[in-house]
């Protein structure tokens, strides 16, 4: 007993000391908006090949620091909503994304992690509520362009072949305010229960980065 009480006890002085000397902490909070359309059915019901043209979004925070063995975190929910004639289903994401910072310079960022993702929504069709939860694996790049505040990212969250989500884009960071703005273009599929959909478009956002 006295050993396991030793152990923690130099454990948590080791991450309190680490968390004491990273002075490096980095915040971000951000949403995006979406120009998507839907595809796809549920419980083999679909718009007929006429889905809507909608405009969903996507919100985030996001925390990296220096602290050694504890993973970078982002939480970020997204409407994936789909909607054509009688067919209406409003579907909410929410993940929590822990990540580690596998390359980070001056030119490149690379980070591995997984991404547990609860999904919560409504199929108004056949008025029907469902709940999913399911873990998917994620990486995210970006690519800096020196000197201009440029850069090109990406990111994707992977279950399998048939549900994945993920991102491609462009980023500008203003060097006089802590502003970034970026678009691109995202495609999901996501196959949960009897829900065959997939969802994709151009997106354009900002973010606060301090």
């Amino acid at each position: 007993m006295m050993k396991k009480t030793l152990i923690a006890a130099s454990l948590l002085a080791l991450f309190s000391q680490a968390a004491m000397a990273a002075d490096d902490w980095r915040f971000a909070a951000g949403v995006d908006s979406w120009n998507s359309q839907g595809s796809g059915s549920i419980h083999g019901v679909d718009a007929n090949g006429s889905y809507d043209d909608q405009y969903n979004w996507t919100g985030y925070l996001q925390v990296e620091h220096d602290i050694f063995l504890l993973p970078n975190a982002k939480l970020e929910i997204t409407d994936f909503s789909t909607s054509g004639g009688s067919f209406n289903n409003d579907l909410e994401a929410y993940d929590l994304t822990l990540y580690y910072r596998l390359l980070n310079n001056d030119l490149f960022k690379i980070d591995l992690g997984l991404t547990g993702r609860q999904y919560d929504g409504k199929f108004h069709t056949l008025n029907e509520s469902y709940d999913e939860g399911e873990l998917m694996a994620y990486t995210g790049a970006e690519v800096m362009l020196p000197g201009t505040g440029f850069s090109f990212f990406g990111d994707a969250r992977i279950e399998n072949g048939d549900h994945y989500d993920y991102r491609l884009g462009a980023a500008y960071q203003f060097s006089s305010i802590p502003v970034q703005i970026r678009a691109g273009w995202r495609d999901a599929a996501i196959d949960i229960a009897d829900m065959d959909q997939g969802i994709e478009g151009w997106f354009i956002g900002g973010a606060f980065r301090f």
